[in-house]
């Protein structure tokens, strides 16, 4: 059963603390650098609801032979709210191109899974020549009328004051967990304790509480489509379980088709978050796509 759950301060949650960066508004971001200096680098972003950390698996993986930079998205992990408090893919589009100017990056391949992946493309279609190549893992921004839904009423009830204020106090660790098994995953066993004890502890925490369900109750009311994907050249890996229940493969053919120079994996009995559910063979698939480049 649910129940309002306290809200947590940063020094309770500082297992999930790595470097911290203030732009020049005061703005902090939470970002974790992995692998040695001077190497390719790889920049991920995780999807709506989670953290840096989603990555782990990758990460240990790729920062043998890459330099790794993981972040937390504004609202998530660490990293503080956006002013007002609105999340949109189009905020963390912008959001992403502060950040790499911010670390002066020039040379580097950009990650992004759901959300952040819909926020990559976002960005790549302002800055078409900015990365060396891009792997998105089931990103958002095309409306097919199936995956992940709200009902209208209880989108405009959630980004309300007071809705906001009831919802982003709800919860346990037991709704979490039915939630990520029958939702985000294709085999529920597949799902890791300490995915839920992250997303469960960091949804707590006092300065973000709420900035999930904003997420999915912005995308209801004010969905915003990508435009010019067409003219997109970056190359880019799509890589989509066959059995995503959030953003179905019928967004990756979508995405695939619109984007000359992209490339489509699809895993059979995979679901939303082929990352942690399918790790090792998605990591090895995305390395090969990057070595195929040179």
């Amino acid at each position: 059963m649910a129940f309002f759950s306290p809200s947590l301060n940063r020094n309770e949650l500082s297992q999930y603390s790595f470097n911290q960066l203030s732009f020049d508004d005061g703005f902090s971001v939470n970002y974790r650098e992995m692998g040695p200096e001077g190497h390719p680098v790889i920049l991920c972003f995780h999807g709506g609801g989670d953290s840096l950390s989603a990555w782990n698996d990758w990460a240990e993986v790729l920062s043998k032979d890459y330099h790794v930079i993981l972040v937390d998205l504004p609202g998530h992990g660490l990293t503080d709210p956006l002013p007002g408090g609105t999340y949109t893919p189009k905020h963390f589009a912008d959001f992403i191109t502060k950040f790499i100017k911010f670390m002066k990056l020039e040379r580097f391949v950009l990650v992004g899974h759901s959300f952040g992946g819909n926020s990559v493309l976002r960005y790549l279609v302002e800055h078409p020549d900015s990365a060396e190549a891009v792997i998105l893992i089931s990103p958002g921004g095309y409306q097919c009328d199936k995956g992940l839904e709200m009902s209208t009423s209880l989108a405009h009830f959630a980004t309300s004051h007071w809705g906001r204020r009831l919802i982003s106090h709800l919860g346990s660790r037991g709704l979490l967990r039915k939630m990520l098994r029958s939702k985000m995953f294709y085999d529920p066993n597949n799902l890791p304790e300490a995915m839920v004890e992250r997303i469960y502890l960091l949804s707590r925490y006092d300065k973000n509480r709420g900035t999930a369900i904003n997420l999915v109750a912005n995308s209801t009311l004010n969905f915003q489509p990508l435009i010019g994907l067409e003219n997109i050249k970056t190359p880019i890996l799509f890589i989509w379980g066959e059995d995503d229940k959030i953003i179905p493969l019928e967004v990756g053919s979508y995405f695939s088709n619109k984007i000359p120079a992209s490339k489509l994996i699809i895993y059979k009995s995979i679901g939303h978050m082929a990352h942690v559910e399918n790790a090792k063979t998605s990591v090895g698939d995305a390395i090969e796509f990057i070595k195929d480049l040179k």
